[in-house]
Formats: C-alpha cells, sequence, structure tokens
C-alpha cells in the first residue's frame, strides 16, 4: 500500500518534460529565474550528454505557458559573438576583406551584449556598415559614409533608453559614425502571459494533470484489484483454517 502511494503521489504531482537544451550555465540561470517569477516549478539538471551543459525541465502542464514566457522574454538569449569570441580562432592568412569582416560583426556583436543589458530590452540587432574612403577626392570625403541600423524588441513598458541615446551609443562605438545616421527601429515583444492555474482534471478528491489522469485511474484500478485479491485470498484461507479446527475437533 505504501508503494502504491508513492506512486499515486508522483503522478499527481504531474510528468517533468524538459523545454531547454544545452543550455550554458548562465543562460540556464538566466531561464530558471524567469521562469521562476512566472509562477513556474522549474528544475536545472546537467546534461548528461555533455556535460558542459545544462537542461530546463518544468512540469507538462506547465510547458506551453513557459515556453510562451521565454519566448516573449526572449530567452534563452542568442550567442552574441564579441572580440573575444571571433578573434578566439585566428585565421592563418586572413585578407583584408576577412579582417573587416570579423571585425564588423565583432562590433557588432560587442554593441548587441551592452543594448541587451538595458532593462526591457529584450533583443537586439546591430548591422554596421565602415566608411569607404575615396582616394580621388579631394576634399576627404568617404566615397560612401559610415551607417549603422539597430533594431530593438522591447517589452511593452518603456525602456530605459531613447532612440537618441542608442544612436549616442551607437555613434560612440564606431569610428566616423555620426548618430543621425544610426537608423533605430524599435518593436514590442510578445507580452507575458498572465498567470494562471494550470487546468486539472478531477479524480475523486485528486486533482492531477490532464495527461496523467488515464495512468492514475489504471494505477488506482489495479490497486484496488489487488487488495481485493489479497482480500478473497484471505477469506478463502480462513475458511480453510476453519474448516481443518472443525475437522480436528470431531476426530477428537
Amino acid at each position: 500500500m505504501r508503494a502504491l502511494w508513492i506512486v499515486v503521489v508522483a503522478v499527481t504531482i504531474g510528468c517533468s518534460t524538459p523545454i531547454q537544451h544545452g543550455l550554458d550555465e548562465t543562460a540556464a540561470n538566466e531561464v530558471l529565474t524567469a521562469l521562476e517569477r512566472g509562477g513556474i516549478e522549474a528544475c536545472k539538471t546537467r546534461d548528461e550528454s555533455n556535460g558542459e551543459a545544462f537542461i530546463i525541465s518544468v512540469p507538462k502542464v506547465q510547458a506551453v505557458r513557459a515556453l510562451q514566457i521565454l519566448q516573449s522574454l526572449g530567452l534563452p538569449r542568442g550567442r552574441r559573438a564579441g572580440f573575444g569570441e571571433v578573434y578566439k580562432q585566428a585565421s592563418l592568412v586572413p585578407t583584408p576583406t576577412e579582417e573587416r569582416a570579423r571585425y564588423l560583426e565583432a562590433l557588432a556583436g560587442e554593441i548587441e551584449r551592452t543594448l541587451e543589458t538595458v532593462d526591457g530590452v529584450v533583443t537586439a540587432r546591430v548591422h554596421l556598415v565602415f566608411a569607404e574612403p575615396d582616394p580621388l577626392a579631394m576634399d576627404g570625403r568617404p566615397r560612401v559614409a559610415a551607417q549603422a541600423a539597430v533594431l530593438l524588441k522591447v517589452r511593452p513598458t518603456p525602456p530605459g533608453l531613447r532612440e537618441a541615446d542608442v544612436q549616442k551609443l551607437v555613434a560612440g562605438s564606431v569610428a566616423g559614425l555620426a548618430p543621425e545616421a544610426v537608423a533605430v527601429v524599435v518593436t514590442p515583444a510578445a507580452e507575458v502571459p498572465s498567470q494562471r492555474a494550470p487546468a486539472l482534471a478531477s479524480v475523486g478528491f485528486l486533482q492531477v494533470d490532464p495527461a496523467s489522469r488515464k495512468l492514475l485511474v489504471g494505477i488506482l484500478l489495479g490497486g484496488l484489484a489487488v487488495i481485493a485479491t489479497l482480500a478473497a485470498l484471505l477469506l478463502i484461507t480462513a475458511r480453510r483454517l476453519s474448516a481443518l479446527e472443525r475437522r480436528e475437533r470431531e476426530r477428537s
């Protein structure tokens, strides 16, 4: 009976399902914190296939809402390749074009990281165009002026940066880039779904995950069948013992 009760309690709590795989510890902690703030019981476990990665799991009944929360918050964040990542593996014989592209990628990644630290900014994408000098120009003006485009996805609440602040930040990171040459586009992120109790199915006085209802009913019916079988065996044994006692008394 005790083992049966343990199984019933486990099913009542609900099955756990993984919703994120292969996260580094920083990203896993960020996801875990966001889900717990959203009222979802999440757990972090180490990925057995990759000892340096982590898995985030939630109760199966809350999986859909957990994914909605992460989507609205832009989590887990994409890995931004800054200077440390781009130049981690140096090219054997880098061409000037390749070196320029790598520098652009690294600089854009660093700016994206900075923008995403602002409260209210979910994701940031930055595209940079460096100035191209014109060797034939007498006044020193570049053939193509430096330009930048920034796409910010923000929560419904106003972020801590204004458009002018974003322009100044980006322009201050790129040599020869004027603030007015930075185009900023702001789009709203999906709203965080309101916290609500998950729909549960009733099994007698128990409230369980609908996906676990059939399993729980089967376990309860199986347990009742075992109890009925044991009761029948006990009754048969008692009758046989009673009959043996009568026979013994009759012989004596």
